[in-house]
């Protein structure tokens, strides 16, 4: 074997233990052979038949590609008689010196009793270790940390006594580590090409991967995410679902070292002031075992039970952890010293005295990736848990040195740009998430918002949980389209910030573009230090010219406008002090308008009602408050909220403005999520006031799942709205979904002939057709038997309907939507002639995952005035979208629990043609 220099193996084991370069040459305590470079078994010996001509040069097996041996020639154990054959092959003796590591390239069947490769002590014939294969042709490095042996003539033999499918093992580059410290107590290095387990090569063991779809229950399953790392794989820890565990491993507690490369994604919030862990083992209250985690905004730390205490060693606050790029993170800790240790990326980054004595061990499991004593969220969320990809992780038994520190992170010369991205693809198959709506590439969402055309192309923003599919540390995700149809993917637009404006929450808002060209995003600013902790901020777009996708935002440090308790809001009243979210800013003329969501109260702090607070300026940058542009009246309408958040005011054309607000209220109630109310009236930006037509609040969608309001005006000139469909799902859901929430189609808005608001889905929506002709026309009167007969071999759950009904009498019609064979589910879409109301009935609806038992029907009125009935209806998975007249919507979800429920049929208690019927399959909305 070539012999390294001590320092020489050392960088190499501390980056990579069990990497080393292979042997050039054998030496007289060595095994001979070990790497079948010979091309034989000189130096092994064979018995039975699967061994004997075993040693090939083949770097495939025929039907796949590629072993992976290093050199030229290995052992594969299925060449010489297939699976069948059986047979030992033993190396010559050797006596173990060095660190006492044996390591070894292993491949072929899994299956401990009859097929492993075994180390074996010559005196006695007992078996030290043993190791089997992953049932993959192709090789794993396994290590062995026999130094228990170190003096002992030991041998390696393999043993074949399987007969069945995968009966064989494959062998190759046999080492013996002589030179490296017999420091390592455990070693993950992630390089598994999938499954759910990480190999410790140090133990020689497969630890389990926790993942939300390993059992997936509304998709397929499929494996923990990989994706490159500093040296080959590295695992990819999703926020809430994925850590690995290791049981009955015994933490040096005199001397430690814990090492490791991490790529951020995000950062939490710090529930509990707990650490967001990267290797855990510990329990605080008990003053045992230790942790190496990261904090808000970055920060990190080393912490351990240290004779009775809890030391706490946080890192310098000029070397906090960065989002999307690699780190390399060494904590130690020496008795003999009395000292904690930290370095990143090779330097120090902070020490402190400990009390004289030991860690205090942690009975408990090691876990990687998750807090053992995580704060649970809504019962069922545990958070403190890594968001990011881990890579190289190592535990060892004496605390490294700033050079060996410094030499294992220069051992990789340059770290590779982390991929960090969410994808759509890990959701594949998945039953009920759509497919054509605006929606993250992964976990939370509430309100999609600030929609804005710059760069050439139109924006969309979202809040956004980064960590998992749970309402809690909220940043603005961003989606980039040409026509508000098709979307594009692209990076988080703004996170809580040391430092800033928004430390602890970027909250809804809304964008403009100022004079110059450039984009402006107004924020609710998250500030738990002052009260109120909501203001209202202004980041700027500071990418230049050439970010037409709008991925650099720079936050201006002070705040837009700050809620005051002395706001006038009328006599005898006052502002609900603390409320005070949700920007809507517009420009007119040199005039900038701001609405700001709050409610008032009496003086003696009886409700009022929700209001939208006017302020103006003539720079963006200065802003005046003007008054209340309206106030509501909780008590004549308490379903309007106490709270007005998301208020939006569009042009309807004709002289007159909308106003779209959405209700909330501070203790629980029935009427919660479930609401947009409107107004319409004329606006007067000289006089700054708004007068409705009426005060009475209108219901803006009769289904129970359109929220969250946002809006502008688009290049067209039309005033277009996005919408948050709230999914209503249990929480339990929400977690092995791994999704919550997507926005509503969007949406045009004019002023009906009637003086009301007329409502149109997008156009452009019927470029997502798959087809340009319809796969079902009806265009004459046709009854509703023969219109049925051609829907009969509709199937699907991505479709758009465009449907006009003809009523020759009294009673109900419309049409049954993702209806199974027999009609066991089915969902009904329909119109009364006698109450003049459009309804969906969901009672059959089917209501898998669904927060609500029953999901009953719900409905508004609709005079049609002599009209036929139109409906353009739109399904996506659990969607269910429908638009009637060009007057009234409906929004709703269902979640059927039979995979046939796919069907489409026209129903009537009346006499009802059908005058017009189109139906298209939908593509999805995402390339």
């Amino acid at each position: 074997m070539r012999r390294l220099t001590g320092a020489a193996v050392a960088v190499l084991l501390l980056l990579h233990p069990v990497a080393l370069p292979a042997p050039a040459s054998a030496a007289a305590a060595d095994i001979v052979n070990a790497d079948f470079e010979t091309g034989d078994l000189s130096g092994w010996t064979a018995t039975g038949t699967t061994f004997t001509h075993a040693v090939t040069k083949d770097t495939g097996w025929g039907w796949g590609c590629c072993f992976g041996q290093q050199g030229a020639s290995h052992v594969w154990g299925h060449r010489t008689a297939g699976d069948a054959a059986t047979g030992t092959l033993t190396s010559s003796q050797f006596e173990l010196g060095g660190s006492g590591q044996v390591s070894f390239l292993l491949g072929g069947g899994n299956d401990t009793t009859n097929l492993y490769l075994a180390l074996v002590r010559a005196g006695d014939g007992a078996i030290l270790f043993r190791a089997t294969g992953r049932n993959e042709e192709n090789y794993h490095r396994v290590t062995w940390d026999a130094s228990a042996h170190i003096g002992q003539t030991l041998y390696l033999r393999a043993v074949d006594t399987a007969t069945g499918g995968w009966g064989h093992l494959n062998l190759d580059d046999v080492r013996l580590d002589e030179p490296a410290p017999g420091d390592l107590v455990a070693h993950w290095s992630f390089d598994e090409p999938g499954g759910a387990v990480a190999r410790d090569s140090v133990a020689g063991r497969d630890d389990p991967i926790n993942y939300v779809f390993n059992n997936a229950v509304y998709k397929p399953s499929s494996p923990p995410q990989r994706r490159p790392g500093v040296v080959s794989n590295a695992l990819l820890f999703d926020g809430y679902s994925t850590w690995l565990t290791r049981s009955g491993l015994d933490t040096p507690t005199q001397a430690l070292t814990v090492q490791a490369w991490v790529a951020p994604r995000a950062f939490e919030w710090g529930d509990d002031r707990k650490l967001s862990a990267i290797v855990d083992q510990h329990d605080e209250a008990a003053r045992q075992g230790f942790i190496l985690g990261v904090g808000r905004h970055g920060a990190w730390s080393f912490q351990a039970g240290i004779a009775g205490t809890w030391q706490s060693l946080w890192a310098d606050s000029a070397k906090p952890l960065r989002r999307d790029r690699w780190h390399h993170l060494v904590a130690t800790f020496d008795a003999a010293t009395r000292t904690m240790r930290l370095y990143l990326d090779g330097t120090p980054a902070g020490s402190l005295g400990t009390p004289a004595g030991g860690i205090t061990p942690y009975p408990g499991n090691l876990q990687i990736g998750r807090h053992n004593q995580g704060v649970v969220i809504n019962g069922t969320f545990t958070v403190n848990m890594f968001a990011g990809l881990i890579d190289e992780v190592s535990l060892r038994r004496r605390a490294l040195g700033p050079a060996e520190v410094t030499a294992a992170y220069q051992a990789v010369p340059a770290a590779p740009t982390p991929d960090l991205a969410m994808r759509r693809s890990r959701y594949d198959g998945d039953i009920y998430r759509p497919q054509y709506h605006f929606m993250p590439p992964e976990h939370w969402m509430n309100e999609p918002h600030a929609p804005v055309y710059a760069g050439g192309q139109y924006h969309l923003f979202y809040q956004h949980n980064q960590h998992g599919p749970y309402w809690h540390n909220i940043s603005w995700g961003h989606g980039v389209s040409p026509d508000m149809v098709h979307w594009r993917d692209t990076p988080v637009a703004l996170v809580p910030t040391a430092g800033s404006v928004a430390p602890d929450g970027v909250w809804t808002g809304s964008a403009a573009v100022d004079a110059s060209g450039r984009p402006l995003l107004f924020i609710t600013a998250g500030d738990d230090s002052v009260f109120p902790n909501q203001r209202t901020g202004v980041a700027r777009g500071s990418g230049g010219p050439g970010d037409t996708d709008l991925n650099t935002w720079t936050m201006d440090p002070a705040p837009v406008t700050v809620q005051s308790p002395t706001l006038d809001v009328g006599a005898g009243r006052k502002v609900r002090y603390g409320d005070f979210r949700d920007p809507f800013v517009w420009r007119e003329g040199n005039t900038w308008f701001q609405l700001v969501g709050s409610g008032v109260q009496t003086s003696s702090g009886g409700d009022v009602g929700g209001t939208a607070l006017l302020y103006t300026s003539a720079d963006a940058r200065n802003w005046t408050y003007s008054g209340p542009l309206m106030v509501g009246d909780v008590n004549a309408y308490p379903r309007t909220g106490q709270v007005w958040e998301l208020p939006v005011f569009l042009p309807l054309g004709g002289g007159k403005h909308i106003l779209l607000t959405n209700p909330m209220w501070s203790y629980g109630t029935e009427h919660n999520v479930k609401y947009v109310w409107y107004w319409i009236g004329a606006w007067n930006p000289t006089t700054r006031t708004f007068t409705p037509d009426s005060t009475a609040p209108r219901l803006f969608d009769y289904g129970e799942h359109f929220t969250g309001p946002s809006g502008f005006v688009d290049q067209q000139g039309r005033s277009v709205v996005f919408s948050i469909a709230q999914d209503k799902r249990t929480e339990r859901a929400h977690y092995d979904s791994g999704w919550a929430h997507n926005a509503g189609l969007p949406i045009v808005l004019s002023l009906g002939p009637d003086g009301d608001v007329a409502v149109q889905p997008l156009p452009e929506l019927t470029t997502l057709h798959t087809t340009t002709n319809p796969p079902v026309s009806i265009t004459s009167d046709t009854s509703i038997e023969a219109a049925n007969q051609q829907l009969a071999g509709v199937r699907g759950d991505m479709l758009h309907l465009s449907l006009e009904l003809a009523a020759g009498g009294t009673g109900r019609y419309g049409v049954k939507l993702r209806r199974s064979p027999g009609g066991e589910e089915e969902t009904l879409l329909f119109y009364d002639t006698a109450t003049r109301t459009l309804s969906i009935d969901r009672t059959r609806s089917g209501n898998n995952s669904s927060l609500f038992g029953n999901l009953g029907v719900q409905g508004g009125p609709l005079n049609l005035a002599g009209q036929n009935l139109k409906l353009d209806i739109y399904l996506d998975k659990s969607m269910i979208e429908a638009y009637a007249n060009g007057r009234r919507a409906i929004t709703s979800r269902v979640y059927p629990f039979r995979g046939d429920s796919l069907g489409l049929q026209l129903w009537a208690e009346a006499n009802v043609t059908v005058k017009n019927l189109k139906v298209w399959q939908m593509n999805p909305a995402y390339g």
